[in-house]
């Protein structure tokens, strides 16, 4: 009978690493190679070496520690049986490593030695994260390129048996141990473009560390079930191909939300109200501006309660739909035409309604994202709401990054599944509620009104 598929990850402690390490965990009950002598969790061994311990935990895990990298071949070479496959994040700055040799012994020395020894254990995959633009004519001059091109050029030399695989992604996006300052700013620019152009921008610069993470894992899932396309032996992912197998392909989350043809009952729900100046978090702390809704969570479910009653039994989650503003004359960001009857406009919208673990509040809200930049604030001005639908469920989160994440993938999820024939404004907003002037002040049910606290949007 076949011995149990084991993998052994190397820059477990790093930002990537420690997301193929996590994704691999939860995973790896999943396998689908049969055990002669399974451990007690029936789950495919998990190997680490590192010079201290990675965070994630398992009970499928074992990890190696050893502070001499020198040393981390022959601690491979002793893993026994030889794992499948072998992931390798490991990497530094020459900041960290005190100088461009010390980086270089890391970057290039120990990854080539690591690959060396895999090749010599019998691994059979290896799969290697490496960075774009390390072969332009003159990028490809830079040490950096010259240390992660010498160990892409020893992995494809290697012949292993299954394939070489080098994930070449552009800026890696998420929260480092050590803050990288220049890394930081960069981070910023990219994000930006996925805030207010959309993510398929982001993508083309920069991806997740956890798309990244997934994609690694996958490509390796698909090497060990032979399943590389066009059977490569040495299979080069870049953006594009990131994104799609770490984010696009992956099951974990579903780009769209709702039905094909449109809104179902209780949807379209509706709520309106001035914007009034609020917390300010989400620009300060997310960069993702939002308004935030109060919600009288006390008031009784009857005809005679507050207009805004419907919102107290919605369940807490992400919803995505239309969001109308009245902007003033003056403000710079108006564009209405001068043949418009209405002086609303309409951008689409994602918000959540809950109390928002992460920050503990303890009154429930809804806050409001508008998928629109604006240069000024727009206090005063009148918004409506045409809430469409549903996209998951209110959750806490370990940091603010993975926050973020989920924030910037709720905002795609809005926008795609806005972009469907059923769900376009015209459609979902059949009575022309978010453009006509003079708004019906009943108090229906999903019609709520009420102060709309935000900054600048």
């Amino acid at each position: 009978m076949a011995s149990q598929s084991s993998t052994l990850v190397i820059g477990s402690t790093g930002l990537v690493g420690s997301f193929i390490l996590s994704t691999l965990l939860s995973r790896s009950s999943s396998s689908s190679s049969p055990s002669a002598s399974s451990s007690s969790s029936g789950s495919s061994p998990v190997y680490t070496i590192s010079r201290r311990p990675p965070k994630p935990a398992g009970a499928n895990l074992t990890t190696i520690l050893d502070p001499d990298l020198t040393s981390w071949p022959s601690k491979l070479t002793s893993i026994s049986p030889a794992p499948t496959t072998v992931y390798s994040a490991l990497g530094t700055t020459r900041a960290a490593a005190g100088g461009i040799q010390n980086q270089w012994k890391v970057d290039h020395d120990a990854n080539v030695e690591l690959a060396k020894a895999a090749k010599s254990a019998g691994v059979k995959n290896f799969v290697f994260i490496s960075s774009a633009g390390t072969r332009g004519v003159l990028a490809g001059r830079a040490p950096y390129s010259q240390m992660k091109n010498g160990v892409e050029d020893t992995i494809t030399s290697l012949g292993f048996e299954g394939a070489a695989i080098i994930l070449k992604p552009g800026f890696i996006l998420g929260q480092r141990e050590q803050v990288r300052w220049a890394e930081e700013k960069g981070q910023g620019v990219v994000r930006a473009l996925g805030r207010w152009v959309g993510l398929g921008w982001q993508d083309n610069f920069g991806q997740e560390a956890e798309v990244i993470a997934r994609a690694a894992v996958k490509a390796g899932r698909m090497a060990e079930e032979g399943k590389v396309p066009g059977g490569k032996k040495v299979w080069v992912i870049e953006g594009g191909e990131i994104v799609k197998l770490g984010r696009d392909e992956w099951k974990d989350r579903p780009l769209l939300a709702g039905t094909p043809s449109g809104p179902v009952p209780p949807f379209p729900l509706r709520m309106s109200g001035p914007v009034i100046a609020g917390f300010g978090r989400g620009s300060k702390e997310l960069g993702i501006p939002t308004a935030n809704i109060p919600v009288d969570t006390s008031s009784p479910s009857s005809a005679s309660s507050t207009p805004d009653q419907w919102l107290n039994s919605t369940p807490s989650g992400v919803y995505f739909g239309y969001a109308s503003l009245k902007l003033p004359a003056d403000h710079p960001d108006r564009n209405i035409s001068n043949s418009s009857s209405s002086k609303w406009e309409v951008y689409p919208m994602v918000m959540s309604i809950g109390y928002n673990p992460f920050y503990k509040n303890t009154v429930r809200s809804a806050e409001v994202h508008i998928l629109r930049r604006f240069s000024a604030d727009f206090y005063g001005s009148q918004m409506r709401l045409l809430i469409t639908g549903y996209i998951r469920e209110e959750k806490d989160y370990e940091g603010l990054d993975a926050l973020i994440r989920d924030i910037e993938f709720d905002c795609e999820v809005a926008r795609r599944s806005l972009e469907r024939e059923g769900w376009r404004a015209e459609k979902v907003d059949a009575g022309g509620w978010l453009l006509q002037e003079e708004e019906d002040d009943g108090e229906g049910e999903g019609n709520g009104k009420g102060n709309i606290e935000g900054g600048k949007l």
